[in-house]
């Protein structure tokens, strides 16, 4: 199941410095050098104009405008980022992508911000990851995989576990000194009596390589929601970015 932005990595650096006449603090990730957060003092990092007019379609566009205008620092395309949610609160947009590489979502990347009433973005968080290497093909089928993930949670035919959620995706195993890549098959298996309103019976998330069939990660999971689906949302095209509607 994907969070947020997840737990930041530990002892993340700090820095100010000067970019298209803004002074913009960056807290960068010690492995990937990326940053973790960005804040422009003074301005937003991003302005949109007839923010009260925009549908919740073209507000999805603000992710990739900002990876196309801070791509120096995010080091991603537009096209690279995949919507994971636009909720309008009061008067405020909070929106936030995944991070995908040769279409595949990289687990637990995200990019997010808030867009307030006068359309500014003053700051941005962000889990990404450069140059991600990934293996050609799989090796592993489908079936082999799930077989092999079931095996894994404890009393599955006992408790009656059930495939609620699946896909293939990109598994960045971090350690303190480095990031490891796995291309991975990531199920979401529940109990029967989970799938009650009120139940609070959990499940699990397993994922299973699919060069080798090795258990990468498995993690239990509280609520049973949709591991890895992303909506139905297709970033925009570079010469569509501008249409007049968003400010520079």
């Amino acid at each position: 199941m994907f969070s947020g932005l997840g737990p930041l990595p530990a002892q993340a650096d700090l820095e100010t410095l000067r970019f298209e006449g803004r002074q913009i603090t960056v807290k960068r990730d010690p492995l990937t050098r990326l940053p973790l957060t960005m804040r422009a003092a003074g301005v937003p990092l991003l302005e949109i104009k007839r923010i009260a007019k925009l549908t919740r379609d073209q507000i999805t566009l603000t992710g990739p405008l900002l990876a196309r205008k801070y791509k120096k620092f995010l080091q991603i395309e537009p096209d690279e980022l995949r919507l994971k949610a636009a909720e309008r609160v009061g008067g405020t947009w909070y929106v936030s992508y995944w991070q995908t590489v040769k279409g595949l979502i990289i687990y637990e990347s995200s990019l997010g911000f808030s867009i307030d009433s006068r359309g500014r973005i003053q700051s941005l968080g962000a889990l990404l990851y450069p140059r991600v290497p990934l293996p050609e093909g799989i090796k592993v089928n489908r079936n082999q995989a799930l077989k092999i993930g079931a095996g894994q949670i404890p009393d599955f035919k006992k408790q009656a576990y059930t495939l609620l959620a699946e896909n293939i995706l990109v598994y960045p195993e971090r350690t303190p000194e480095a990031i490891r890549y796995f291309k991975v098959y990531a199920f979401n298996f529940f109990p029967q009596k989970a799938l009650h309103p009120a139940s609070v019976v959990g499940g699990y998330a397993v994922f299973v390589d699919t060069q080798t069939g090795g258990v990468i990660h498995r993690e239990t999971l509280f609520k049973p929601l949709g591991c890895c689906v992303p909506e139905n949302w297709v970033p925009p095209k570079p010469e569509d970015l501008y249409k007049g509607i968003f400010g520079n």
